[in-house]
């Protein structure tokens, strides 16, 4: 096993273990930092960050295993592993910059909340360090252009549900926040497809500049 390998093989071993003790922080709702809790148990599936932050701590272990079994036999690492760590890699920037560039600004704990307990690991650390090995590190099967839809296969599905849930409550013109827990459509139906307009255009952005770097670094 190279040096490239070894930094890719441990950063993934971090990515998994703090994706495990976040989601026991979020899951058993365990609080270093006093905050509002926003859902309970598996309902907090509904959250794009859960999904994502769970999804890169499976396909990081995934990658683990794989690895060592290249390092082992010498069989490559099938591509099909490298798109869902791709896959991945598009949820989890995505997650940080909403969180970062909009939702921190309009929670009413206040920005720094949304980096408190286990959003640390699931809006920070598991973006950051998964973006540095996926980028530096990971070694991938050759990319094709069309593989830049699986970067966000997973965000267009959220988004069809996201806004079918939006949609289905959507009542005299308004709709708890309950059932729009990302505050797209509190001005209305028209600005929720827009706000999902442009996080579908910068997930695909993000997909793209990825696979560009990606096909250079092969």
């Amino acid at each position: 096993m190279n040096k490239k390998q070894k930094i890719a093989l441990v950063l993934n071993i971090i990515i998994f273990v703090m994706a495990v003790v976040g989601s026991i922080f979020c899951f058993g709702e365990i609080y270093i930092v006093a905050t509002k809790p926003i859902e309970h148990g598996f309902k907090l599936f509904k959250f794009f960050t859960v999904q994502s932050n769970v999804l890169a701590g499976i396909t990081s272990l995934l990658y683990i295993i794989f690895l060592l079994r290249e390092n082992k036999t010498k069989k490559v690492i099938p591509k099909t592993i490298n798109i869902l760590r791709y896959i991945a890699t598009v949820d989890l920037i995505i997650t940080f910059l909403v969180v970062a560039l909009f939702l921190g600004f309009i929670v009413e704990e206040g920005y720094f909340s949304m980096y408190a307990n286990a959003n640390f690991f699931y809006h920070f650390a598991i973006p950051v360090l998964n973006l540095i090995s996926f980028v530096f590190y990971e070694n991938t099967q050759k990319f094709k252009l069309k593989d830049s839809l699986w970067g966000i296969s997973h965000l267009t599905l959220y988004a069809i549900f996201y806004l079918s849930v939006v949609c289905s409550h959507f009542n005299n013109g308004s709709v708890d926040l309950y059932y729009d827990w990302y505050a797209f459509a509190q001005k209305g139906l028209l600005i929720a497809f827009v706000c999902g307009i442009i996080v579908m255009s910068f997930g695909y952005l993000t997909s793209l500049i990825l696979y560009k770097i990606k096909i250079r670094s092969n």
